[in-house]
């Protein structure tokens, strides 16, 4: 369900910027993508106190002391909402004042301070998620995830198709929090769950308690910051806007991988927090041995498509303009070839007790990809950013992986054997294929892409069950699928 939220999530955003690419100049795009994408990178504040909050809750011994916890997690959620807010108001005009001119800088400034507003109020709304979250209601919290996103997606198809300018599109654009935390918050009133904001029960020693873990995972997030925020703007100050706009392409398809890989670390990491804070060691090898061998069976299909159908993907998808950026699209996914196999990582090491560590490690991806992209991008134009990030990550792969292995009882080996293995050999042949196909018939159109990715993937996840999953594990997908679709065993 954690899945099915973050794919509604990024099947919203890829319809608005499918049509905004239709409708706005490239220019205007441009504008749009570096106004509009602060209110997803500048969640640092919120994402490193809610993380460490959930971590908190979702290890209380009993529901009396998680809803202790929740009313100082509210205040801090306030908090870092004002500041993200007022942040993302500033760094708008900046960027609008430094990299755009005219009227058009104009409307990016005031659609940033839009923005700012509508972000401050989504993120302390969504404190009511995040303690669905840590008393493990997961599905219900997914299901008011994907209310919230599809409310989204009404409100920003309204106003594109009533002409709204580019000020209030880039405004409205941060809307999903505020939906899905207002939704939220009626869930947690009409299920009577004893989440009630009380100022007498938010406490200086309850905030220090929750400081240690989210002082590190800010830093965790200023480096993805750095990391997936950055190269636009690089980008607009060696190149143009109109760089920037084809550079949508490329980045908006990787943030489908990168948002997978948060939607599948979310449940992970109260389920990490409860098994740690339980000693169950038999639990956390499973966390990561199964969990490594799914993900990564996910990942692998996914990434080898984008990468090989990279141009048509991009041409049928937003236009011919924007093939351009094929070679930057498979490059920026590159890495998720690897990493896709420890999504279940961040939340686990947060979970074990490691945020210091997981923090130095992605504090040096960060100076590393911003050293790379501030070297290649003047020479190599969209490629700069995307060489930049994949080279920083499959640097770090081996270090990360290291530290993951660290807190479970499982060996390389092992990983190596249950879930590299039968990913990659499989990965290999469908990239074969999908390499034929574009020599021989490369697809020109909608129908014709799908006709060549949807078999591939399937034919991919079908070997997949039949070849490498035990017959405890089929039964495993069998008894998922009689419960998705509420059928009886």
């Amino acid at each position: 369900m954690q899945q099915a939220a973050q794919a509604s999530g990024l099947l919203v955003l890829l319809v608005i910027i499918t049509v905004l690419a239709r409708r706005l100049s490239l220019t205007e795009l441009g504008a749009y993508g570096l106004v509009s994408s602060l209110s997803g990178y500048l969640l640092v504040l919120r994402n490193s106190v809610a993380s460490s909050a959930v971590r908190t809750m979702a290890g209380a011994p009993d529901d009396a002391t998680r809803a202790g916890a929740f009313s100082t997690a509210a205040a801090l959620y306030a908090a870092v909402g004002l500041v993200t807010g007022v942040a993302i108001a500033a760094i708008g005009a900046a960027i609008a004042a430094g990299v755009l001119s005219g009227d058009l800088q104009r409307r990016a400034a005031l659609g940033g301070l839009m923005l700012g507003g509508v972000t401050a109020a989504g993120l302390t709304s969504t404190v009511y998620l995040d303690a669905l979250r840590s008393s493990l209601l997961l599905t219900r919290a997914a299901a008011t995830e994907i209310m919230g996103v599809a409310l989204h997606l009404t409100v920003m198809l309204g106003l594109i198709a009533s002409d709204a300018s580019l000020t209030l599109l880039i405004g409205a654009s941060g809307g999903i929090p505020l939906m899905s935390g207002t939704l939220s918050a009626l869930v947690v009133r009409r299920r009577g769950l004893p989440y009630r904001f009380r100022r007498s029960e938010v406490s200086r020693l309850r905030a220090r308690e929750l400081a240690p873990t989210a002082g590190y995972l800010l830093v965790v997030e200023l480096s993805n910051l750095v990391i997936y925020s950055l190269d636009r703007i690089v980008l607009g100050v060696f190149k143009n806007a109109a760089t920037v706009g084809l550079y949508e392409g490329p980045v908006r398809t990787h943030n489908l991988f990168y948002a997978l890989g948060n939607a599948l670390a979310v449940p992970t990491l109260p389920a990490s927090s409860r098994y740690t804070a339980e000693d169950d060691s038999s639990r956390l090898r499973e966390l990561v041995l199964r969990g490594s061998r799914y993900t990564l069976a996910l990942f692998v299909p996914l990434c080898v498509t984008a990468i090989v159908l990279s141009g048509p993907l991009l041409g049928i998808w937003l236009g011919d303009r924007f093939r351009e950026g094929d070679v930057a699209l498979s490059i920026l996914v590159s890495y998720w070839l690897l990493y896709g196999a420890l999504a279940v990582t961040p939340g686990l090491l947060v979970g074990a007790g490691r945020a210091r560590a997981v923090a130095r490690y992605m504090s040096l991806v960060a100076v590393g990809n911003l050293a790379l992209t501030l070297a290649l991008t003047p020479v190599l134009g969209l490629e700069g950013p995307a060489l930049g990030t994949a080279i920083a990550y499959f640097v770090a792969f081996p270090f990360v992986l290291r530290l993951s292995l660290s807190v479970s009882p499982v060996r390389l080996g092992e990983l190596a054997s249950e879930a590299w293995l039968p990913a990659y050999s499989l990965g290999a042949v469908l990239a074969a294929g999908l390499v034929l196909v574009r020599v021989l018939a490369p697809p020109e159109n909608l129908p014709g892409l799908l006709a060549v990715a949807v078999p591939g993937l399937a034919a991919y996840w079908i070997a997949f069950y039949t070849l490498w999953m035990r017959p405890s594990e089929r039964a495993l997908v069998r008894d998922t699928l009689r419960s998705l679709t509420g059928r009886s065993q």
